[in-house]
């Protein structure tokens, strides 16, 4: 019996592991990429967890909404006083910035009460609101036409600011010939800040149990450039249109990370594509790969349309990109980029989420879900249909834009909560956020800019001569 099992042992060892045959072979290379898959996962799951961590501090439903959070700071300390918090930001934007070129040329001075630190006559600024009113005309952007030029062209500062200028604005045109629109940090900070108070104001609105679980991701349609794709002005200010501002500006990249781990793909992915459709087309193959996602979300009513088309007529070649992990199945891919490694970061990138949500049995299940749901384009609620999970679709449904609003509400159905966006916003700026999620009204906001009332036949009265 000794000697059976003695040659047993030895045919059992040489079979085994002396012996290469194919199913060890195979055995050994699942194991192999087992190991690599697992590596992957708990890299992936590390760097999101740190960034999940700092996003909810930061910028967590629970936070936002609390009585602690910037909403309820903003109401408490500048909303219940805003008239006089509006006065003294005009006060502080004359006091900033009286010695520019501009208000030298213009004769615009201070609030008495606001006065600068340096000696200066008695007589001089003044004395209320009203008095300012009465000698500063109404003007238009023809009035800093020339100024803004100089300012592009030859480099010149303080003309408009003492601030230091960090980006151009470039307006749409649709009022006639493109406008360059000058900001300073201060402003895209305050923009940063209606930001938050607006994402307060929505969490607010909404039921905490209907909250989204720490790792939930959103999706935000995002727009931006590496940095040096950008035109520059003599002196290096990038110019660009203002949703694209926090690409264009360095101080803001540390940001980036944070809002990789809470977005469906990260903004410097999305930055290195050139091509708007093909860049719309990746997010959106992000976006499809998760099934979970909680808002959707895009500024402007018919960039949110276009995506929904996109969707319509790309989901297919959307489906090969999940099914492959290769973004070169896309026919916009392959036609606009070039960059080999850009390609493989997507394919990366895409593979990470797969392996978060359950590897090739959740791939599998997640694009016949889209085939069966896309395929039935006469169904209201595709968003819904797609992400049974979105709490609110969000763009602005207001004022002008109020003519989308029927269509959009089609592909939001009767159980997604279509909500106006979160910020009022220009080319000249940040001048609102929204006041809840079930209304089309904004809060003012009084610490970005001075407001002023006017009746429309008044104006004539007090525009410039």
């Amino acid at each position: 019996m000794g000697s059976l099992l003695s040659k047993f042992h030895s045919y059992v060892h040489q079979d085994v592991f002396l012996v290469p045959s194919h199913n060890n072979v195979l055995l050994i290379i699942i194991l192999f990429l087992g190991v690599i898959t697992s590596l992957l996962y708990l890299k992936f799951n590390w760097k999101k967890f740190i960034y999940i961590h700092i996003y909810k501090r930061l910028m967590g439903p629970k936070w936002l909404a609390s009585n602690k959070g910037p909403f309820a700071s903003y109401y408490r300390n500048i909303l219940c006083n805003m008239y006089e918090i509006n006065n003294k930001q005009l006060a502080t934007i004359l006091q900033n910035n009286y010695s520019s070129t501009f208000s030298r040329d213009h004769s615009i001075s201070y609030i008495r009460s606001h006065c600068p630190h340096s000696p200066l006559p008695a007589d001089e600024g003044y004395t209320t609101i009203d008095e300012f009113r009465s000698k500063v005309p109404l003007t238009t952007y023809d009035d800093y036409r020339n100024y803004i030029d100089r300012m592009v062209e030859e480099g010149e500062k303080n003309l408009l600011s003492t601030d230091k200028i960090v980006y151009f604005n470039t307006s749409s045109g649709t009022t006639g010939k493109i406008k360059l629109i000058p900001m300073t940090m201060t402003m895209l900070k305050e923009t940063t800040n209606a930001f938050n108070i607006g994402l307060s104001c929505m969490w607010r609105s909404l039921p905490s149990s209907s909250f989204p679980y720490a790792k939930q991701r959103y999706f935000q349609l995002s727009s931006g450039r590496n940095e040096s794709m950008y035109d520059k002005t003599k002196s290096g200010i990038p110019l660009g249109p203002f949703s694209q501002c926090f690409s264009a500006i360095s101080t803001f990249s540390k940001y980036k990370p944070i809002t990789a781990a809470a977005n469906v793909i990260g903004l410097d992915l999305v930055e290195a594509i050139t091509d708007f459709e093909t860049n719309i087309f990746v997010q959106l193959v992000f976006a499809m790969t998760i099934s979970d996602i909680y808002s959707y979300s895009v500024t402007f009513p018919p960039a949110f349309i276009h995506t929904i088309k996109m969707i319509e007529d790309y989901y297919e070649e959307i489906n090969r990109c999940i099914t492959s992990i290769d973004f070169n199945d896309s026919s916009l891919v392959r036609n606009h980029i070039h960059d080999v490694k850009l390609v493989t970061d997507l394919n990366q990138a895409l593979n990470e989420i797969i392996i978060e949500y359950g590897g090739r049995k959740y791939q599998t299940k997640r694009t016949y879900h889209i085939q069966q749901e896309c395929c039935r384009k006469d169904v209201p609620g595709l968003l819904h249909r797609l992400w049974p999970s979105l709490l609110f679709a969000s763009t602005a449904i207001g004022s002008n834009y109020s003519m989308y609003k029927e269509q959009i509400q089609f592909y939001c159905g009767n159980k997604l909560l279509l909500s106006n966006f979160t910020c009022y916003l220009a080319s000249e700026g940040c001048f609102g956020f929204t006041a809840s999620n079930h209304t089309d009204e904004y809060f003012l906001l009084p610490t970005y800019a001075f407001f002023e009332f006017i009746k429309e036949e008044d104006i004539p009265k007090v525009c410039h001569p």
